[in-house]
């Protein structure tokens, strides 16, 4: 299917998108292929920041953690976060609002993407925070936008602490990496 990060010449808009068969994104009517599936590393890590992040949100009426659900931005722009804090009711079956937080679990397939494009997109949309976590290493680096716009790196040592909605979250994610 191709690399992940290959380019097209033709632009194209979420009505095509919408007729594919195999799973990409698309970012500015650039079409990027999500293969080859995530490793198992990848979908426990995945697994395990859901569960965590969902006990932190406990009972909130208002916020949830949510697995991949494509995210429509505009006429040419759908992506697929590995995983989504929304603190808003999503209507219809795509999200078509910018979620509290997203979560990236880094692949080879997809790290420059998620390190260049989409931390660009996602600044640009304005999401409160971004956390890329990088299963190779055991790491993880989160920014939270700042007053002018822009991300700036949270510090952290392995707890991971933030506020969506008046929801309070701390997450052990340095203990969930070395499990």
């Amino acid at each position: 299917m191709g690399d992940a990060l290959e380019k097209y010449d033709q632009s194209y808009t979420i009505s095509d998108w919408e007729k594919w068969n195999d799973p990409w994104e698309l970012i500015h009517g650039f079409p990027y292929a999500m293969s080859p599936a995530p490793t198992y590393r990848h979908q426990d890590l995945n697994t395990r920041i859901l569960i965590a992040l969902s006990k932190e949100l406990g009972t909130s009426k208002k916020c949830r953690a949510i697995m991949p659900i494509d995210w429509v931005i505009d006429d040419e722009t759908v992506v697929e976060p590995d995983i989504l804090i929304l603190c808003k009711p999503v209507e219809g079956n795509r999200l078509t609002f910018p979620p509290s937080a997203i979560f990236e679990i880094l692949s080879p397939s997809t790290k420059r993407k998620d390190k260049g494009v989409k931390f660009g997109l996602y600044q640009e949309q304005k999401v409160p925070y971004y956390v890329l976590v990088d299963p190779d290493d055991n790491t993880f680096v989160a920014w939270s936008l700042d007053s002018s716009g822009l991300y700036q790196i949270m510090e952290s040592a392995g707890n991971l602490e933030f506020t969506v909605s008046d929801c309070k979250i701390s997450i052990d994610l340095a203990g969930i990496l070395s499990e």
